[in-house]
């Protein structure tokens, strides 16, 4: 069968790389993904009428997911496999159309890796199985959804969970297929900011400086040891922002602190961590900590013995996938992609990429022409594989 995907793959080249080209073309940033949804659903809409194909249903909700139902439509069923690709872009202030050239064999846009190919190749999925008719033995669930990128939070893939909260296993694709992964990488993220009356910076000198109890907080969250702790932990204040002028004591300062481990229990000791640093500035007369969520992203939650097995399954026949047609072993690591939201629940959950590629999250963003042949009968693999079981 995979000679026969390839050979679909070379017939298609020109027409799936037009394809790619104009979902790049497309400004989607997170929480302002209608335009492409749009888009995508339409396609899949023109394509179950062009072959004729019935046992289909095609809907998008409220925050921009584009569904698509395969197979026996029982409501409220189990879905044997649920598919994801992301639509957002990292680039907030980027309208369209957006602009897509080739060099060297490349071709450049924003989010043309991250998340574009990846889009195209399960939409390819979709197309090919409508075209041969090929119905799912169980039924399975592809969806295109938003808000995977920073502060989208993951709001896309939460959605999916609620919708349809009977998943067996669930596989995003995303970025490059260079990388496998199987455990969700958690996040908490926190706006802090600190008001003190302020004043001039000669008549009142010595009175409590905002920017200066900031530093403060920001050298003892830097010396907070995690050495010792278990997994992955990392830390970061990635914004610091305040003050009026050279010449006042700063009266108001802003700063943006993240966290990220791979086990739940560390964003927890994280969590207790900060809080009483928090509470040591609060204790100063005339400062005021106000703190603002704004991005919870969880970890990894705790399997059941079946899932354990169907997740080890999972890894497993991806591995072998990807070094059978890529023809090397992707690398296993924990990842901050939609499978954090099934991850979390104890759903089984993967995330593989369909291309190869650099720069993502850059504005020189680019995939590898000669990588998107492979990467789609990756992705083809994959879906009628699970398709048959």
């Amino acid at each position: 069968m995979r000679e026969l995907y390839k050979a679909y793959a070379a017939k298609e080249r020109e027409n799936y790389i037009q394809l790619l080209k104009e979902l790049a073309s497309i400004p989607s940033p997170s929480y302002h993904e209608l335009e492409i949804a749009e888009y995508i659903l339409d396609y899949l809409k023109n394509e179950a009428e062009k072959t004729g194909y019935k046992k289909v249903r095609l809907y998008m909700d409220d925050v921009y997911n584009v569904y698509c139902e395969l197979g026996e439509l029982v409501r409220d069923g189990e879905y044997n496999a649920v598919f994801t690709a992301h639509t957002d872009t990292v680039f907030p202030d980027c309208y369209g159309p957006l602009k897509v050239r080739e060099k060297n064999g490349n071709i450049y846009g924003l989010g043309i890796m991250d998340n574009r190919a990846n889009i195209c190749a399960l939409m390819y999925c979709i197309k090919y199985m409508m075209e041969q008719g090929i119905e799912p033995k169980k039924q399975i669930l592809i969806v295109f959804n938003g808000c995977e990128e920073g502060l989208g939070n993951l709001r896309g893939s939460s959605r999916i969970i609620e919708r349809y909260p009977r998943i067996c296993k669930w596989i995003a694709f995303d970025l490059d297929y260079g990388i496998l992964y199987n455990r969700a990488l958690g996040s908490c993220r926190y706006k802090v900011e600190i008001n003190t009356p302020g004043g001039h910076s000669y008549e009142n000198f010595g009175e409590e400086n905002a920017i200066e109890r900031m530093a403060c907080l920001i050298q003892e969250f830097y010396n907070i040891h995690v050495e010792e702790r278990q997994g992955t932990l990392t830390y970061n204040v990635g914004m610091i922002e305040g003050g009026t002028t050279v010449n006042a004591v700063a009266n108001s300062c802003t700063a943006y602190f993240e966290w990220r481990s791979d086990l739940e229990e560390n964003l927890e000791w994280m969590e207790n961590q900060f809080t009483t640093l928090l509470s040591k500035i609060r204790e100063k007369e005339n400062v005021e900590v106000v703190r603002k969520v704004i991005g919870i992203r969880p970890s990894t939650g705790t399997f059941s013995e079946q899932g354990k097995v169907v997740q080890e399954d999972l890894v497993k026949r991806t591995d072998r996938r990807v070094r059978e047609i890529i023809g090397r072993a992707p690398v296993c690591k924990a990842g901050s992609t939609d499978c954090n939201i099934p991850l979390s629940k104890g759903i089984p959950a993967v995330c593989i990429g369909t291309c190869q590629g650099y720069g993502q999250h850059t504005r020189e963003e680019y995939v590898r022409k000669d990588s998107l042949e492979q990467g789609f009968v990756l992705a083809l693999e994959t879906v009628l594989e699970e398709c048959e079981r």
